[in-house]
């Protein structure tokens, strides 16, 4: 999704992978909310080169703060909900 405007967006998440850039941007997009997806996918070098390497969720600044709060809600509920679903231990 392109930035169409001439005002600056402004990042609410940064994080390690773009699949989770995109999960986020998902989340966001599901509640009206545009966003951007920018990270090292779109350049040619190394994912591994620290804050360089980070791939930032980007909003218009009128609506940074409902997304913050929208991805903070979410982290809250997947962290009381146990977080990741473990694999169940096999059966003998």
């Amino acid at each position: 999704m392109a930035v169409s405007s001439d005002e600056e967006w402004v990042e609410v998440a940064g994080v390690g992978q773009d699949e989770e850039a995109q999960l986020i941007a998902g989340l966001l997009q599901s509640e009206g909310i545009p966003c951007e997806v920018e990270g090292p996918s779109m350049t040619p070098f190394p994912e591994d080169l620290g804050a360089f390497g980070s791939t930032r969720v980007m909003v218009p600044p009128e609506r940074a703060e409902e997304a913050r709060a929208l991805i903070a809600g979410r982290q809250r509920e997947f962290e009381a909900s146990g977080g990741a679903e473990e694999d169940p231990e096999p059966e003998e």
